[in-house]
């Protein structure tokens, strides 16, 4: 995880002279972003450590099926900690989409029993319905540049002091087919889908986006398919059909008339 977040904001440094060009934003000072980026970063690393710690008590199934919850938390979240509201249609998408992930993620229908991780999961996808609340609260007010940079910032730090007992290895201690997947998780993973996901909830609210990224689980399933040749069950494909509908009603009901959007503007 250290590994990842570092290479993570190595990428972002090299993205920053572009995204700085590309940027419109009134200029901000480096320090009023700290605090946006303590908790953006501050929530992804517990994020990644309660999910991290939970799947090695759990099975994948009980993971993949609990790590679902975020969907629905994401606007609870919003409306607790930022005043946000999800009106009827922003609830139908969420539940539908739920329970698509739901059946997407649990191969055998009759293999969930419970184990000592589970609770970490959960609140592992707390954290996570938590980071993505605050992305769409804090993308709006500062330039995308400065958000990434100061979140992943503070993910690496604190990742590497948690490696502080143990040490950081390089080179052979760490085998180099580990390598080529850190790049991957590291630089695409987190240093550009992190970015990318600050862009989008610029013009995205909360409630689109996590209906949005529900579909990773149909990303997932398709790589599977592709490189380790997993094959969807019949009610997995179901589910599969089911997040795809509750993506297109989110975006069908978004193109309502400005009163009628799926989330209106935060309630003061």
């Amino acid at each position: 995880m250290a590994w990842s977040r570092v290479l993570g904001l190595m990428a972002i440094l090299a993205l920053v002279p572009i995204l700085r060009r590309a940027s419109h934003d009134p200029h901000r000072r480096a320090r009023e972003v700290l605090l946006p980026g303590v908790i953006l970063g501050g929530l992804m690393v517990v994020g990644y450590f309660l999910q991290t710690e939970g799947l090695s008590r759990t099975t994948a199934t009980n993971a993949g099926f609990i790590t679902g919850i975020y969907v629905v938390l994401t606007p609870i979240m919003g409306m607790l900690a930022f005043g946000h509201r999800a009106p009827r249609s922003a609830w139908i998408a969420i539940l539908i989409s739920f329970a698509g992930l739901t059946l997407l993620s649990v191969q055998d229908l009759g293999s969930i029993r419970f184990h000592s991780g589970d609770l970490l999961i959960v609140a592992g996808a707390v954290a996570w319905a938590g980071h993505i609340a605050a992305v769409g609260h804090y993308s709006t007010r500062f330039p995308a540049w400065m958000l990434s940079l100061a979140q992943m910032t503070v993910a690496s730090l604190l990742h590497l002091i948690a490696t502080v007992h143990g040490g950081l290895r390089l080179g052979t201690a760490v085998s180099l087919d580990v390598w080529p997947l850190l790049i991957l998780t590291g630089v695409l993973g987190s240093g550009v889908a992190f970015t990318i996901q600050i862009l989008a909830q610029r013009t995205l609210t909360p409630v689109r986006a996590v209906i949005l990224l529900a579909g990773e689980s149909l990303f997932s399933a398709a790589f599977a398919s592709v490189w380790i040749h997993e094959r969807l069950a019949l009610h997995q494909w179901g589910g599969a059909v089911l997040v795809l509908a509750a993506m297109a009603f989110s975006e069908l009901s978004a193109r309502r008339p400005a009163e009628e959007l799926l989330e209106p503007a935060a309630v003061p």
